[in-house]
């Protein structure tokens, strides 16, 4: 895992037809990429049994975001050089983020047919658990990995990862906290590490590690975002500060997806009890991206804000429902519900949670 790295988002459209945003982490930032698809394009039609300019090109369409033009090339390069791991790993995952589950574990078995180091093996297992929704099964694959090779960070970065989506937040943190104890510049797990403290409550601790991201990575879309959301949080929307918190907004805009950048500027008008306003950005959002629960739970957050209650649960009910039945959605369906004395919750979707 890169000490220095970039992060990109990309927008992916999951085989049920609902939109998903997806923040990569890569080693560059892809530069000129008009001009280098170009010539990929050209070499491979020439010379199309050649296998590195494929993986370039699938490489840089995985960065950008064309991941159905991506899955097609990758399963190219694994057609001619089939013992090469990272194709595996990167093919796999879009798939699985894709919502094509079934699939990804079709990759990584193949994976795991070409592989006889162990702790590769289990990090396989693992990989294929979680997309069979086993976490368990997961988690004991992950650490095994772990065990087997406690000098890769990849591994202890996906057990972390997972801990987070098995809400063991203090668990995840202590992993997190494991990477940094290695390799104390780590973008990707200081950012992991922050998310963990804010959702613990130590804003404190979370604020210095923003503060180191920002010394690190300050043009990092990651780290803007959450110096954004502090800045919002905190209330430096008035004025000369405001007028900067305004600046960061438009860069971010620029860098992000669409829902992301415009997200952002709608808590902005809401911290400044601009509610009107937050809320037309919000609606506006659910209009151009019907599909997208991202955009659904934030316009029921800014309803609630602006004490449109039955509109809010509404609003993150149909995130819920977009997002596969999502639980972190969920439970921010609940509070709402519960914020407006509406104690009564589906039991059905209660007892689906319970199993998370």
């Amino acid at each position: 895992m890169s000490k220095k790295t970039f992060s990109c988002m990309v927008s992916v459209t999951l085989l049920s037809g609902s939109e998903r945003n997806v923040y990569l982490v890569l080693d560059q930032k892809p530069t000129r990429i008009n001009q280098k698809l170009k010539t990929l394009d050209q070499y491979i039609q020439k010379y199309p049994s050649g296998w590195k300019k494929r993986l370039e090109l699938a490489n840089l369409l995985y960065a950008t975001g064309d991941w159905q033009r991506a899955i097609e090339e990758y399963h190219q390069v694994i057609e001619r050089q089939p013992q090469l791991v990272e194709v595996y790993l990167n093919l796999g995952k879009m798939l699985q983020l894709m919502g094509q589950e079934a699939d990804a574990v079709a990759v990584y078995e193949k994976a795991l047919s070409q592989v006889r180091h162990e702790a590769t093996q289990q990090h396989l297992g693992g990989l294929i658990a979680v997309c069979r929704h086993d976490l368990e099964a997961a988690i004991v694959a992950f650490e095994s990995a772990t065990a087997l090779e406690p000098d890769n960070m990849t591994h202890w970065l996906a057990l972390g990862r997972l801990q987070m989506q098995k809400e063991d937040i203090s668990g995840a943190l202590g992993t997190f906290d494991h990477i940094l104890s290695v390799h104390p510049n780590d973008i990707v797990a200081l950012i992991d590490s922050y998310d963990a403290l804010m959702i613990l409550g130590d804003v404190g601790e979370a604020e210095v590690r923003l503060l180191r991201l920002l010394e690190l990575a300050p043009d990092d879309c990651q780290v803007l975002k959450r110096q954004i959301e502090t800045r919002c949080r905190m209330g430096l929307v008035w004025e000369k500060e405001g007028k900067q918190t305004k600046k960061m907004i438009d860069t971010a805009r620029q860098r992000m997806a669409t829902v992301e950048g415009w997200e952002l500027l709608a808590y902005y008008h809401i911290a400044r009890e601009e509610f009107a306003e937050g809320v037309k950005i919000l609606a506006r959002l659910t209009e151009e991206h019907p599909n997208n629960p991202k955009s659904w739970h934030s316009y029921g957050w800014g309803l609630f804000h602006a004490g449109q209650y039955q509109k809010a649960a509404s609003a993150m009910e149909t995130a819920y429902k977009l997002s596969g039945e999502d639980a972190k959605i969920y439970r921010d369906w609940c509070k709402i519900l519960q914020g407006t004395r509406q104690s009564q919750q589906p039991a059905k979707l209660e007892a689906r949670v319970a199993c998370v």
